[in-house]
């Protein structure tokens, strides 16, 4: 299920890029010009990318991941560049993930990744909340991939 809100953010940031790749399936930015944000089919349309993705707990980090460039599109971002690869935010989330793990001193056998994603397996099982939640290391990859595109008056994260 969905989480409240969130078909409307999608539709927001279409309206700011080309479109979303979701795991090599685009949703371009022309369905917002061919349905409306809370249309049934826009939503089927959204869910259609998404469930190309056969791992269930990937599919909701890329979940997790649009709802925070759906933040990003809120702010004054006017434009969030060509098409948007959520699975690249997602990796970079990975990568900083990793990163703080190593340098906390994780034993390797916890940051084993996903063979299928290349997703550390501990990543998918952190909380969305918290220092070493998924958002946390989502929302600062997902500003890392649109910072060219942030207006410079903007606070910008460490």
């Amino acid at each position: 299920m969905a989480p409240v809100g969130f078909y409307q953010k999608v539709w927001k940031i279409l309206q700011k890029c080309h479109g979303l790749s979701i795991d090599g399936y685009v949703l371009p930015s022309s369905t917002t010009r061919e349905m409306t944000e809370g249309e049934i089919k826009f939503a089927v349309q959204v869910e259609s990318v998404l469930n190309h993705v056969p791992q269930p707990e990937y599919r909701q980090l890329l979940v997790e991941a649009l709802m925070i460039l759906g933040l990003l599109a809120d702010v004054d971002v006017a434009h969030m560049g060509g098409i948007v690869h959520v699975e690249r935010i997602l990796h970079g989330a990975n990568d900083l993930f990793l990163a703080d793990q190593k340098s906390q001193g994780t034993n390797e056998y916890f940051l084993e990744k996903d063979p299928a994603t290349g997703i550390c397996n501990f990543l998918y099982d952190s909380a969305p909340s918290g220092s070493y939640g998924t958002m946390t290391y989502l929302s600062k990859a997902a500003v890392a991939y649109v910072q060219d595109f942030l207006p410079s008056s903007s606070c910008l994260m460490q």
